[in-house]
């Protein structure tokens, strides 16, 4: 009787055993037990700035945790990039990305990181459209109208962007080359600036992001000729055609939001942050808070979110070669 006792509990005991050793080995179970930063390139004000604390928001009553917003603006975000990847692979700091980050290591000669080696993707968030706008004067009233008058001037005719090496300069440049058209691109540092040269007519049309150009298009003072988001048009601006629809269909541009943690974050973390930005995207206020900024809630896998930034870092990367760009 006391074998059988004995061996019992000693079955119990390796039970146990097997079950402490597969909870350890299964690191994040707990996590967070403290707060967590997420990190943001841009200064505050920025779209980018205000999706990030609207997540982070969401994220602090999901998680149970407090999730910081740090802005670390300048350099282009390659400063706040390098940071986070060296910082601890523990889940308890993240980095919120755009685009951008996929297109800037192919702007120069020798890259200051590498986004894919250096990093693990938590999740896609949203997604912002690019236009192409003219002002409310001008004569040019779709695409059409912007290819005919570009082929009659060719390096005359003045598209405008918002900074070089930006997603805007390389839809100019995309679309340059699939309506086989050549025209001057002319950079500015603001948006507010780019609408004044819109409205003078000191420049013919111009690739902006929809949030910041909504509120001109929507009272009239700009006109929205195309949008570059495959074939979904935009529910704010559903008279609006896609590229895709006017015959160009190489033509897809819209920016990406992401979350990423160092590389090396175990991946029982990844998968709980994953799962909590899933939650927050998903929640009506969340979702039409984010979607007032002008973004559409996308959300997805850790392997969706792989999958996109490998995918923009290879195409735009083409695209810079083939516009010949002068790297950095």
């Amino acid at each position: 009787m006391r074998q059988k006792i004995a061996k019992c509990a000693g079955i119990a005991w390796l039970g146990w055993s097997c079950v402490a050793t597969a909870m350890a080995a299964k690191p994040g179970v707990d996590f967070p037990t403290r707060p967590i930063t997420l990190v943001v390139p841009f200064a505050a004000g920025n779209i980018a700035d205000g999706i990030s604390r609207i997540l982070a928001n969401g994220l602090s009553e999901e998680l149970g945790q407090q999730v910081v917003v740090e802005n670390r603006p300048g350099t282009g975000g390659i400063g706040a990039i390098r940071q986070v990847a060296a910082a601890a692979p523990d889940g308890y700091t993240m980095i919120y990305v755009g685009v951008g980050a996929a297109i800037s290591q192919s702007l120069f000669r020798t890259a200051p990181y590498d986004i894919e080696k250096s990093f693990t993707p938590i999740s896609i968030t949203t997604s912002n459209d690019v236009l192409l706008l003219a002002g409310k004067k001008s004569k040019l009233k779709d695409v059409q109208d912007v290819v005919r008058e570009a082929k009659a001037k060719g390096d005359r005719f003045t598209v405008g962007i918002s900074f070089l090496g930006t997603l805007q300069h390389l839809s100019a440049e995309l679309f340059k080359s699939n309506a086989n058209l050549s025209y001057t691109i002319v950079p500015f540092r603001t948006a507010a600036n780019l609408n004044t040269a819109l409205q003078s007519g000191d420049i013919d049309v111009a690739f902006e992001y929809l949030p910041p150009m909504y509120g001109l298009v929507a009272e009239g003072s700009l006109n929205a000729l195309a949008i570059g988001n495959g074939t979904h048009r935009s529910p704010r601006l559903p008279d609006v055609p896609t590229f895709t629809e006017l015959g160009y269909p190489k033509v897809q541009v819209a920016s990406w939001g992401m979350l990423l943690a160092p590389a090396k974050t175990p991946a029982a973390v990844v998968e709980r942050l994953n799962k909590a930005v899933q939650t927050v995207l998903n929640n009506p206020e969340t979702r039409a808070r984010l979607e007032n900024t002008g973004s559409r809630v996308l959300g997805g896998t850790t392997a969706q979110a792989r999958e996109l930034l490998s995918t923009d870092m290879g195409r735009w990367q083409k695209v810079i070669q083939d516009a010949r760009i002068e790297l950095q």
